[in-house]
């Protein structure tokens, strides 16, 4: 009985460690690698990814691709992504810091390449029972995102044909803009 006792326990105890792992390791190696690649202009900041760390993060793309990218915090309050990108194909990506995806449009979804995403903090729900009818306000431009988590990433990415229009789409997405949203009056 004894043994039998042991057996159960080391085989528990295995799959406890195990499932600890495959949970938690990838949530912290998307942290390590969102605070990595934005390190030089920090939260709510938009800035290009250059190409080895586009192949560290998104092995599956191209590698003649343009990608941008905002490490956003909205713990301090919301945040805006707005872009003004040229015709052709791109996608928008957001992840929250487990690697969840939140959102995801492309150029022929959108209907236009000029857009701003607003992400804020979703609601707990104390805080939803306590909201009194609709708080949105209603100036609201763009798509809204709300994520349970405080920090993700969202990225743009924008594939090119040849390498004579990577310095032009280059460009034209470092003319994208995150930041924090102003406040409301």
């Amino acid at each position: 009985m004894r043994r039998l006792f042991w057996i159960l326990a080391a085989l528990f105890t295995g799959i406890a460690a195990h499932s600890g792992f495959v949970l938690l390791v990838p949530q912290l190696k998307l942290n390590h690698a969102i605070a990595r690649v934005s390190a030089a202009t920090g939260p709510n900041r938009f800035f290009m990814l250059p190409a080895d760390d586009q192949l560290r993060l998104f092995p599956s793309y191209p590698p003649m691709s343009v990608m941008g990218a905002c490490a956003f915090d909205v713990s301090q309050g919301p945040v805006e992504l707005s872009a003004n990108l040229p015709p052709g194909f791109w996608t928008l990506t957001i992840f929250d810091s487990t690697g969840n995806v939140l959102f995801t449009v492309n150029d022929a979804q959108s209907g236009t390449g000029s857009f701003t995403v607003n992400l804020a903090r979703a609601p707990s729900l104390i805080e939803m029972l306590k909201a009194s009818g609709s708080d949105e306000p209603s100036d609201l431009t763009g798509w809204k995102v709300s994520t349970a988590e405080t920090t993700g990433l969202a990225v743009i990415w924008q594939p090119a044909v040849d390498a004579a229009e990577l310095p032009s789409r280059s460009q034209s997405l470092a003319q994208s803009l995150c930041r924090r949203s102003p406040k409301p009056a």
